[in-house]
């Protein structure tokens, strides 16, 4: 199975953004029409984003500030949508606060984001699409949403 990960460092504390992770609020701001969002393990969040039925992700982990990790329970059938490949995927977040964190010689005090994304089929049909999306939508859409 392939997994992927991201790493985005993120201008706001780390309670914002895990707010950005877990409210409805905070998930339409970057990811699309929430449908439904409560942030308990065991809780689904639903979204609409116009793929023929809602998608679902299941909390199976949740440390507030710290970590989120979700399970993708929703199954599409077309082969022609890059979700289709979901179903039992975990998406764990990570959140660490860097006070003192050097990129190029400047000093900048970040909340640093991981996304590991695994359980990919062997030789999934839109693993590099995917791994482009999340990378485009992590470092714009979450970026701009904590503005």
């Amino acid at each position: 199975m392939e997994s992927m990960e991201h790493e985005v460092w993120l201008n706001a504390e780390r309670e914002k953004v895990f707010e950005a992770l877990t409210t409805r609020e905070g998930l339409d701001a970057w990811w699309g029409k929430v449908m439904n969002a409560e942030p308990r393990i065991g809780a689904v969040v639903e979204f609409d984003h116009g793929l023929g039925g809602p998608l679902r992700m299941e909390i199976t982990d949740l440390v507030p500030n710290e970590r989120l990790t979700w399970k993708c329970v929703s199954d599409f059938s077309d082969p022609s949508n890059p979700a289709s490949e979901w179903r039992g995927q975990t998406f764990l977040f990570e959140l660490t606060r860097r006070g003192d964190a050097e990129l190029l010689g400047t000093k900048q005090n970040v909340t640093v984001l991981r996304l590991r994304v695994t359980g990919w089929p062997p030789e999934a049909r839109w693993y590099g699409f995917c791994n482009t999306a999340w990378g485009q939508t992590l470092n714009v859409n979450l970026k701009n949403s904590l503005r």
